[in-house]
């Protein structure tokens, strides 16, 4: 038989029913404009029935509440940080090739490289008209001069933005350490009150929030399974989940561990104008010791900090790369590695570092220098990497020693493969037209000779580490070239120049051939003549005229900026589309909770009725019988 009072706690099942309805509504009104809060309900169902043991059987005992939870949905989630993951990777690099834009198109400008050829050919005119007049030669040699600077500016302005990236990168990696470690401690919380049957709904969106955040840096995977008390077919449920977060397929954090990252910086360029200490990430190993490698460019990887390493390191999937020939140990060269190159390089484009790193069948060496051999073509297609080191357990690099058998045929590279024009293509490309330029026009200036009647000079050139200016020129054909001799590949953006004894004599200036200067004929312009055709000569570079070549550059730097803006466009409508989805099912509306309110207040008004009439009934039946 059920109980006397059983009407009595059924109206007190509905009291707290709606008492706890009426209490979430109003939470969730009070976080209607919490980031990352998710709307929470009271869930019930019907309170067991009792046995009347007569002919209508069973009796209902009210409502039973089963728990507070919230409304998110785990695959809007997970498809939301994804489609977050690469939005904010195109965006990171679109907003930096259009600051490397940026820069071109001020080059463009009245006091750009537009500007300045102009003045060059028309310095070069002025000085045709009368080619002894010392105030053209200066003016000439000036206007060339100005040129270089231009060019060295935009070299040291794309390195500006190479060091500005890399520290990026170290903020945002210390971003990702900070989440790991908020993520840690939340499981912690989280996990010590539901294992006690309590309820962590608050804690939780501070969770998904954080890996909201997280998942803008790098592509993240939550998974969250039930904890388990017991073994096997005797584990019950523990209340509790373990909750883990990964990066790509690296685990970051779970109810146990708590990984961090760190920058490590480089000891070795791979591209020839880098600039010094570019950042690598490693796990942070035992006792802060540095772990294995995270490789940001992994294919399987999206995110902030990707795009901030593709434009940093961004090669066009060329970098330096061929195929194991030949391996020496103990020479007088030390250990040594013959590559020969997939596509042959010539010496304008060759972006090799003087020394460095190079992974030789997957194992990363040291390199001391390099020595490289024409082919027919006037290309360099084999390499030899002298004086090869590795790095030991006691951290000194040790001369290398070779499996020949393992490691010949096997593939050789600098650096990696980078689907991406960032600043190590352009510096390239910009090198390119450094070299190419002063070669063409050095090869006229020095088949003349001066006022004075001396051999002509390279006029383009740079100074070496004694402070005089490399010779370039040579009436012998290479056969060879090393990374520490003086060649066009000593030229670079950064340090082009006009040579230092032209610049302080404009008497050193070729204008004329010796036949001409011989005949005390100064106004000859034989040479001179060649040259202003050199400028004009679409067959100086594949693209055409220098002018031409540095406008490729141009185009190519604004069809990249343009798609990656149509990318990151893209991506944003997405991702707008999948939040809009999952807010539709986890955000509050504040008019439905509105209506809730009063909904809940009507259900409240009538259960405290009914233990309002279920006490008069008690009172009659007590008090009044009898």
């Amino acid at each position: 038989m059920p109980s006397t009072f059983l009407g009595l706690n059924t109206g007190l099942t509905g009291l707290s029913f709606y008492q706890s309805n009426l209490n979430t509504t109003g939470h969730n009104i009070a976080n209607a404009d919490v980031k990352g809060y998710s709307r929470q309900v009271v869930n019930a169902q019907a309170g067991e029935a009792v046995r009347t043991y007569s002919a209508y059987g069973m009796m209902g005992t009210g409502v039973q509440m089963t728990g507070i939870d919230q409304l998110r949905n785990v695959y809007y989630d997970a498809k939301y940080r994804a489609s977050n993951a690469k939005f904010s990777e195109y965006e990171g690099i679109r907003d930096q090739l259009d600051q490397l834009q940026t820069y071109l198109n001020e080059m463009q400008s009245e006091s750009g490289y537009t500007k300045l050829l102009s003045d060059l050919s028309n310095a070069m005119q002025d000085l045709a008209s009368n080619p002894g007049d010392a105030t053209y030669r200066t003016q000439f040699i000036q206007a060339a001069n100005n040129f270089t600077d231009l060019i060295n500016e935009l070299g040291i302005d794309y390195q500006n933005v190479q060091e500005e990236l890399n520290n990026e990168i170290a903020i945002h990696v210390d971003t990702i350490n900070s989440i790991s470690s908020q993520v840690y401690t939340l499981n912690q919380r989280i996990m010590n009150i539901e294992t006690r049957g309590g309820n962590a709904n608050d804690l939780r969106d501070q969770r998904e929030a954080l890996v909201d955040q997280l998942s803008e840096l790098v592509t993240v995977k939550v998974n969250e399974v039930p904890l388990m008390y017991g073994y096997g077919d005797n584990a019950v449920e523990s209340g509790a989940f373990r909750y883990e977060v990964r990066i790509g397929n690296e685990l970051l954090v779970d109810e146990m561990e708590c990984r961090q990252l760190r920058v490590v910086a480089r000891e070795e360029k791979l591209n020839q104008n880098d600039v010094d200490g570019l950042y690598d990430v490693y796990w942070v190993g035992l006792k802060r010791s540095v772990g294995e490698k995270f490789d940001f460019n992994n294919v399987n990887l999206t995110g902030k900090i990707k795009g901030l390493f593709e434009v940093r390191d961004g090669n066009n999937m060329n970098p330096f790369a061929g195929t194991i020939s030949r391996m020496t140990m103990g020479t007088d060269d030390g250990s040594t590695a013959t590559v020969h190159l997939d596509k042959p390089v010539s010496l304008d484009q060759l972006n090799l570092p003087p020394q460095g790193t190079i992974t030789l069948n997957c194992k990363d060496y040291y390199y001391e220098r390099w020595e490289a051999v024409y082919d027919e073509e006037g290309n360099l297609n084999d390499f030899v990497f002298q004086n090869v080191t590795v790095r030991g357990e006691d951290g000194k690099r040790n001369p290398a020693s070779f499996n020949t058998a393992q490691d010949i045929g096997k593939e050789a590279i600098v650096g990696t493969r980078i689907d991406c024009k960032g600043i190590p293509y352009y510096m390239t490309q910009l090198n390119e037209f450094v070299r190419t330029f002063s070669n063409y026009m050095n090869d006229l200036f020095t088949t003349g000779v001066d006022a004075n009647g001396d051999p002509g000079l390279d006029f383009f050139t740079t100074v070496n580490p004694e402070g005089k200016d490399y010779v370039l020129t040579s009436d012998v054909e290479p056969i060879y070239r090393n990374s520490g001799e003086s060649s066009y590949y000593k030229l670079t953006a950064l340090n082009w120049s006009v040579n230092q004894d032209i610049l302080a004599d404009q008497s050193r200036l070729v204008v004329s051939y010796w036949d001409d200067i011989a005949q005390n004929d100064i106004d000859a312009r034989g040479v001179l003549d060649k040259v202003i055709y050199g400028m004009s000569d679409r067959s100086m570079f594949a693209q055409g005229t220098p002018a031409q070549f540095l406008q490729s550059i141009s185009t190519s730097l604004a069809v990249d900026t343009a798609k990656y803006n149509s990318f990151s466009k893209n991506m944003n409508e997405v991702s707008n589309t999948i939040n809009n989805q999952r807010l539709s099912i986890s955000s509050v509306d504040t008019n439905e909770e509105a209506a809730n309110l009063v909904k809940y207040q009507n259900g409240y008004n009538l259960a405290s009725k009914v233990i309002s009439v279920m006490n008069q009934i008690y009172d009659k039946l007590i008090n009044q019988t009898g």
